[in-house]
């Protein structure tokens, strides 16, 4: 079996890879400029946008080392040690310069660890060597937490047209050729992500009749208005699930889109409140894929998408809408994320509850409480260290 394309391209020259030109030329002089006690970097953003590609390109022009580590290696402060040894801090006889590389460190958090996240949160207050860290997910929390400890470098989906090219590059080099229609077919289906679109092109090339079994051809992608729509207008939830899994588009576009489109619907207030709630499930269901890196999980994402969103109730009102809320709207959100935001250490280091579980479980409670006892509650709530616009946000919603 021929080495796979996107191993084999993988240590390209730095001004070879395509995409996040900006973010590259950050990450490279960040690199080229690096003294000791500078802070460490995060380079966050989708798989296949060409972060770890940036970090050992950028490595070799240098004349760096990489010392890599991923999930797996840095569970506990023992594993770290054992790996790192004596490489933070003792010199060599050949006078090697030497980076570390944390791969992919958001599959760390959720999982149980024995003092890795310790260990390395000590070696980001000063670091020894050039610490770099990725991270697919830049909304989970501990990511966005870790991020003010660190210059965070984001990278964002390549663009369809660079990776045309780039595709079309590989095949002159491998001395291939392919149906323009099935190239067009790979690089809508990468969805931004070179390696993936890599896989995609050889396994056309190396083993074309097995992909067949798949329908990769046959089995056109459809747009998000149809995908969507189909959870409302179909008759059945395997005709709907059959329509939405054949929507181009990422699991978080995927829930964008479904968001506001509910936000722009006439629905009446019982429904719009369900369908929020199925929201919120869903978002939950993604962030533990993004979180632990169970991508197998990943498959059973449209199945669970469509089950919590295909109603009959939905179907009087409903709107597709792919855009960003009005101003207004916007504008709502903001000022209740900075309510949140006020909140988020007090229930995080008074009560040891997260900011979604109090929004989930325990603001419903504290509003049924003051609707029935206004005055009580607010007393009670300045009492435990709430503070005014917390306050003024429980006097509207019982308002």
């Amino acid at each position: 079996m021929s080495l796979p394309w996107a191993e084999k391209y993988r240590n390209i020259e730095f001004n070879m890879i395509i995409g996040n030109e900006m973010a590259r030329k950050e990450f490279f002089e960040w690199l080229k400029n690096w003294r000791q006690g500078d802070k460490a970097v995060l380079l966050v953003g989708p798989p296949g946008t060409g972060k770890n590609t940036s970090v050992y390109s950028a490595a070799r022009q240098l004349g760096y080392y990489v010392i890599e580590l991923n999930a797996s290696d840095i569970r506990t402060k023992d594993a770290l040690n054992k790996r790192l040894g004596t490489s933070l801090y003792a010199t060599n006889l050949f006078n090697e310069k030497r980076m570390v590389l944390f791969d992919e460190i958001d599959g760390l958090y959720g999982r149980e660890d024995y003092g890795g996240l310790e260990y390395i949160n000590g070696l980001l207050d000063k670091p020894p060597l050039p610490i770099v860290l990725t991270a697919n997910d830049e909304t989970n929390d501990n990511i966005i937490k870790l991020s003010r400890k660190v210059i965070a470098i984001r990278f964002q989906k390549v663009p369809l047209r660079l990776i045309e090219i780039y595709l079309k590059h590989i095949c002159k080099k491998e001395s291939k050729n392919i149906d323009k229609k099935i190239l067009h077919n790979i690089v809508g289906r990468s969805n931004g992500d070179v390696r993936n679109a890599l896989n995609m092109l050889q396994a056309m090339i190396d083993a074309p009749y097995t992909l067949e079994e798949t329908n990769f051809m046959k089995d056109e992608a459809i747009s998000k208005f149809e995908a969507i729509m189909a959870l409302i207008s179909e008759e059945n939830k395997d005709a709907a699930l059959k329509k939405f899994s054949k929507m181009n588009a990422d699991v978080n576009e995927k829930l964008t889109i479904a968001f506001y489109s509910i936000l722009a619907s006439n629905l009446n207030r019982l429904t719009r409140k369900k369908a929020l709630r199925a929201i919120a499930d869903i978002d939950l269901f993604r962030n533990k894929i993004t979180q632990t890196q169970e991508w197998r999980m990943a498959r059973w994402y449209d199945m669970y998408f469509v089950e919590k969103l295909f109603d009959n109730d939905l179907r009087k009102g409903f709107r597709y809408c792919e855009e960003e809320p009005l101003w207004e709207l916007k504008l709502k959100y903001w000022t209740e994320y900075k309510i949140f935001k006020e909140i988020k250490e007090r229930v995080n280091q008074k009560y040891h509850v997260s900011v979604g579980d109090f929004s989930l479980y325990y603001l419903p409670c504290l509003i049924s409480l003051a609707e029935k006892e206004t005055d009580k509650t607010l007393e009670y709530l300045k009492y435990v260290g709430f503070g005014e616009n917390f306050l003024t946000y429980i006097q509207k919603k019982v308002k």
